[in-house]
This record gives structure tokens, C-alpha cells and sequence, in this order.
């Protein structure tokens, strides 16, 4: 890579990902606003709204692509694997996980196909790439066998009124709440079918599920519609998915593989104790903070998620954890590794 003064560093970010419905579209929009509270100006978001799929194929493969070679950026950032960096200009990648190599039938086979074609090739080509935690990098080298910089996500502190999701919901009760898109690798099935036991104890908990549908089997979305107790409203909107998580009286999250896993952060930065699942980098981020660890099984589901009902941990213990993954930090140590291409 070729030296320059990192005072004259330009870089552009490929802002369609923040877009996306899912944790792509958090981390870039986190992201934009983290170089904005750390006050740096070098970082230029390129493109909009994708919009449909013609219009996505042309900003990503065109105009994105001539923008950026016409705007003289050293370098560009693509948040996942989406974009296309025109040639002379290098490019960093964001890796969140390796699932897709891990345990390729999580994925519809298509989708799976594509991402097993496209994604170590996007990766093995860039000059940087960045992974969520520890066990990702691992994972990245284990299956591509490139070396990464591991970068914690962020997330704000969350202060959030309760009664804004409680009066747009009809909610009266204690509740327990999952959010995230609904797919086979989040073990939302075996949390459903854990309700029974947990409502056997405590009959007037319910359990929420904000998230879109990604994929997976009919008896999946079945359970979600028709488990007592369970209430499934699909994606809320940003503010409204805060004052639900900052209601909560405990987060579930049985996720059996994770790149970091951002919902329990997001319940620590409300001051809601959280249930995490056997994923390997959830033990590593939450190890020392969650009210516990569930295992695959409904059984251990339901077992840990009564456990943590009786498990007081302070808000403010939560939060003050939640204070060392700001979205500042996030961003500023991404900067932190532009910088190191340069040098």
C-alpha cells in the first residue's frame, strides 16, 4: 500500500448498506454517526437508497463505482460484502460472521450458493478487513485463511420511554422480548417451544418477537403466530424497537452462532438483564455480564431464562458495560485502521 500523510486520507463509505433491513443497516448507520460524534470529516458516504433490484445492480456496478474513481478517495469501505470497488481504488470489508461457511444449510440454497461464491472472493481482495470479534477473525482465518482486524461494534445508550411500544401495542404486562430477523441460526423454535415451561412459573410473562421474517421451516412461523404467550410484531421502527427493548424485563436471545451480536449490547445500553445462547462470540463479549447462558435445547432454554427472572443486575452495572461499546469508539478505531494502510 502506498504511504501518504494520513492528515490527507479520503475515504468513502458505501452507504446503500445502510439501507438494510437487518444488523448491516445498524452497523453502517452506527457507523456514519460514530465519525460524526468523533469529528471526523474524512470519511465521505457514497450512494442512497438502492431502491429495487435494477436499481441496486446499477449504483453498485456504475455510478457508485464512477463516483468513487472520479472523487480521488484513497480508499473504500464497504460494511458487508455489498459494493464493488472500481479498479486503482483499494477497499476495506466488514466480515460480521462466517455463517454462511460454517453451516451452509442456515440458508436458503440459493442464497447460500451466492454467498459461498461472492464472499471469500470479495474478502480475499481487499487490503483490509475487519471482523466483530475475536472468534470471526478466528473464523475468517479457519476458512479463508486471510488475516483480519477485530473491531467491536457499538451501540448508544438507550433511555427510552417504555410507554411509547406499551401504548402503540396494547401492552399491560411484564414481557420478555427477542429482536433480530427470524432465521434458523437464532433457535427461535426452541425459544417458543420453551414458553410453556416458562409461563408455567410466571403466567403472566409475555414474550415479544420484534423482528422481520428472514427464512425458515412453516413450523417456525407457526409457532410464532400461534404459541400462548407469544406475541410476534414483526420489524418496529428504530425508536419504537428502544422503548420496547428499555420495557423489557429480560432479553432472550438463543442465538447458536453469532459475529458479535448486537441485541444483548442493545439491552445492556437500556439497563435490561439478557439471556444469551451457546454462540462462541457471545460468550466472549457478554461472558462476564449476562444473567446467563442458555445451551441449544428448549430445556436449557427455559432453565436459564428462570434462573435469570431471579437474577437481580443492577441498570446502571448494565449501562456502564454497555459505555465500552460506543458507537465513538467503533468508529474510532475503524479510522485507526484506515490509517494503518497508509503508514
Amino acid at each position: 500500500m502506498t504511504q501518504l500523510p494520513v492528515a490527507d486520507l479520503s475515504v468513502a463509505l458505501y452507504r446503500p448498506a445502510a439501507f438494510n433491513q437487518g444488523g448491516t443497516g445498524v452497523y453502517t448507520r452506527r457507523l456514519i454517526e460514530g465519525f460524526r460524534e468523533a469529528g471526523i470529516s474524512s470519511v465521505t458516504p457514497v450512494g442512497g437508497s438502492p431502491g429495487g433490484i435494477f436499481s441496486k445492480f446499477y449504483m453498485e456496478h456504475f455510478s457508485i463505482p464512477e463516483r468513487i474513481r472520479n472523487g480521488g478517495y484513497d480508499l473504500l469501505h464497504l460494511p458487508a460484502f455489498g459494493g464493488r470497488s472500481p479498479g486503482g481504488v483499494p477497499y476495506a470489508v466488514t466480515v460480521h460472521d462466517m455463517a454462511f461457511m460454517a453451516n451452509p444449510g442456515w440458508f436458503p440454497f440459493l442464497r447460500s450458493i451466492y454467498y459461498r461464491l461472492h464472499f471469500p472472493r470479495t474478502a480475499k481482495r481487499a487490503a483490509l478487513v475487519m471482523a466483530d470479534s475475536d472468534f470471526t477473525s478466528m473464523e475468517i482465518r479457519k476458512y479463508l485463511g486471510i488475516d483480519s482486524v477485530r473491531i467491536y461494534l457499538g451501540a448508544p445508550i438507550n433511555h427510552k420511554d417504555p410507554g411509547l411500544f406499551r401504548t402503540r401495542h396494547g401492552i399491560t404486562g411484564e414481557y420478555a422480548i427477542y429482536t433480530g430477523t427470524v432465521e434458523p441460526r437464532k433457535n427461535l423454535s426452541r425459544l417458543l417451544r420453551s414458553w410453556r415451561a416458562v409461563r408455567g412459573v410466571h403466567p403472566g410473562l409475555d414474550l415479544i418477537i420484534a423482528g422481520r421474517w428472514g427464512w425458515g421451516s412453516p413450523g417456525t412461523k407457526s409457532l410464532l403466530t400461534e404459541t400462548p404467550g407469544v406475541k410476534w410484531l414483526g420489524p418496529l421502527p428504530t425508536e419504537e424497537l428502544q422503548s420496547a427493548v428499555s420495557g423489557a424485563r429480560l432479553m432472550v436471545y438463543p442465538s447458536v452462532y453469532e459475529g458479535f451480536g448486537l441485541p444483548p449490547l442493545e439491552a445492556a445500553a437500556a439497563g435490561v438483564p439478557f439471556v444469551a445462547g451457546p454462540a462462541s462470540a457471545l460468550r466472549e463479549i457478554y461472558g462476564e455480564i449476562a444473567a446467563g447462558f442458555c445451551g441449544k435445547s428448549t430445556e436449557s432454554i427455559s432453565q436459564a431464562v428462570l434462573n435469570a427472572l431471579d437474577t437481580e443486575i443492577r441498570p446502571d452495572v448494565l449501562r456502564d458495560f454497555a459505555r465500552g461499546f460506543s458507537v465513538r469508539s467503533m468508529a474510532e478505531n475503524t479510522w485507526a485502521s484506515y490509517e494503518g494502510l497508509f503508514r
